[in-house]
């Protein structure tokens, strides 16, 4: 697989010279930004110069009114207001969101998180029942309900409302909610609709605090929560997603206690004097949100973000989070070391996998991670409260969401995008999406094979401190904002020290001019091995050539600051 790791290259038509001449760019970064669309002066002064200011109102989007109408008289009548949230870091933080703005703005509110395992996704009866024995009038969900449509009927009939504010993809009918709000909507004409529910959730409460005339004096704080939320629900950070999620870092680098309890989180992961961004959002404090509603209950989550500075109970909170994702570290480590030793001479196309050991809680982390080794889509099923449950994760050249929606009629439920997705069936029914998905299936040997997007091709001498800090303006860089990557072919090794314990390799590269260029490769030693292999002369010294596939640096060390590559993948120059 490594050797056939594809470098696709960014075609454009646009005349790069022109317009770096119009914007006062280079003509690198002008052909980045063609290359993602930004072709016009506006839409590239626009995204150069993302503020908080060009983030859309909340009333924009249909029913806005209609929710800020139904919270607001639940608010003025003293009536008992649920946050009903989710068990992922979306939920959570959208759930601390608006529980802290609408104490402050005198609400009687409550909140209620679903148990991933007992409870599943989503409203259900039982948890209505215990809401409406509480005396509730009103829940809000908040990154669900869009699809819950029975439930949402069962509130009404005993009397309670539903305000829905989710982000996902709508069925054919809308649920008989008193307001909606989701950009997905087929009617809702909002120019946007990639905001996650923490997304929509800060822009919700800065519209109630409009409505009551009161500062937003949580802002801060709710855009660094939604950008935690916006970076681990993967979706794209373009449009208001990418101002969010700059702003948010911004304050967050500013002020690492802006919410006590992220605060004592980022401390315990040894980032208290690191710059935050997306890699340490996503890799380090989002999933130690995620574990506790993976192996515990994501109400311990909710806890240590509401906290306030004086907890006692908040370091003890946040080193419980830190062992629950330990421990859910090891378990999916062990998972899929089983899996694929399972799957192993398996040639389906499309992987269905059935492990009743597998933790319903782990099966989507588990299915990317075969999908990762194997290239090949991959569902994980396990057993579940209703029957057989699962995850499934893809890849670029298949849309799984429709493939499972073609099967529809096999699914006690299931929900999605064209990368993810999830699903209940019975075990009966398993064999049959197996074979219909296959038999459906039109992928090719070279689908399976891992890709690089390039955005074009430079010469090493091109690599300069003042490019690094001109492309590091189009981040931050995640989900549907990828960090631009470039090739260069034939460049001479100057020395090379590999780091075995770490998986790391650190190269210095010499241009043809004569100046030296660090780089370096995580996670790449049996990338490198596999590109140098027969030269073992060679491998640990110098002289030889590669081809070089990398993101490009601003590296700061002992004060100075300089370029760096960042390497992706590695060509043996033939």
């Amino acid at each position: 697989m490594i050797k056939n790791t594809k470098w696709i290259f960014a075609e454009t038509n646009v005349d790069l010279q022109l317009m770096s001449e119009v914007l006062g760019i280079s003509q690198t970064m002008a052909r980045v930004m063609a290359n993602r669309g930004i072709r016009s002066r506006n839409a590239a002064i626009g995204f150069l110069n993302a503020t908080r200011a060009n983030m859309r109102p909340f009333t924009d989007m249909t029913d806005a009114d209609k929710a800020i109408a139904c919270i607001s008289a639940a608010i003025d009548a003293g009536d008992k207001i649920t946050i009903y949230g989710d068990y992922d870091a979306d939920g959570i933080t959208s759930t601390v969101i608006l529980y802290k703005v609408l104490t402050r703005l005198g609400a009687n509110v409550s909140y209620y998180i679903p148990h991933r395992v007992t409870e599943g996704y989503g409203l259900n009866t039982s948890a209505i029942d215990q809401i409406a024995a509480g005396g509730t009038r009103l829940i809000v969900t908040l990154d669900s309900g869009i699809t819950a449509m029975d439930e949402i009927a069962y509130g009404n009939a005993l009397g309670i409302d539903t305000v829905v504010i989710d982000h996902h993809e709508p069925g054919e009918e809308l649920p008989a909610a008193a307001a909606i709000v989701d950009p997905k909507r087929a009617d809702c004409t909002f120019p946007f609709d990639g905001m996650c529910a923490a997304g929509l959730t800060y822009k919700l409460a800065h519209a109630l605090c409009q409505h009551y005339a009161v500062p937003f004096l949580e802002q801060d704080e709710a855009m660094v929560l939604a950008t935690v939320a916006t970076v681990c629900d993967i979706v794209p950070l373009m449009d208001e997603n990418r101002i969010l999620v700059s702003s948010g870092l911004e304050i967050l680098n500013a002020n690492k206690l802006v919410n006590p309890g992220l605060g004592s989180l980022i401390t315990m992961r040894g980032l208290l004097s690191k710059t935050i961004n997306t890699f340490s959002t996503g890799y380090m404090i989002g999933p130690c949100i995620n574990a506790s509603g993976r192996l515990d209950t994501a109400a311990k989550a909710v806890e240590l973000l509401l906290a306030d500075a004086n907890d006692k109970d908040r370091m003890q909170l946040t080193y419980d989070l830190m062992q629950l994702n330990e421990e859910r570290r090891q378990i999916t480590s062990d998972c899929v070391e089983r899996l694929l030793e399972s799957i192993a001479g398996n040639t389906d196309k499309v992987l269905v996998v059935v492990d009743k050991d597998t933790h319903e809680s782990i099966a989507g982390i588990v299915a990317g991670r075969i999908k990762d080794a194997t290239g090949r889509p991959t569902i994980v099923l396990t057993t579940g409260e209703a029957g057989m449950k699962g995850s499934g994760r893809s890849n670029p050249s298949y849309n799984m969401f429709d493939a499972l929606y073609a099967n529809r009629h096999l699914f006690i439920r299931f929900g999605g995008h064209s990368m993810a997705a999830g699903l209940t069936l019975l075990e009966e029914n398993i064999d049959t999406l197996r074979q219909n998905l296959n038999a459906e299936c039109i992928l090719t040997d070279e689908d399976f094979f891992p890709q690089i997007n390039i955005d074009c091709e430079i010469a090493l001498e091109n690599v300069t401190l003042p490019l690094a800090q001109e492309l590091s303006k189009l981040g931050p860089f995640g989900s549907g904002n990828r960090e631009p990557v470039f090739v260069t072919r034939n460049v001479f090794v100057d020395s090379v020290r590999e780091i075995a314990e770490k998986n790391t390799i650190m190269f210095t590269f010499r241009c043809e001019r004569g100046r030296k260029i660090k780089g370096i490769a995580f996670g790449m030693n049996d990338v490198y091995t596999n590109a140098v292999a027969g030269t073992d002369a060679e491998r640990l010294t110098s002289g030889f050539y590669l081809d070089l596939a990398y993101a490009i640096d601003v590296n700061e060390y002992n004060g100075t600051i300089s370029e760096q590559i960042r390497i992706k993948d590695i060509k043996r120059k033939n």
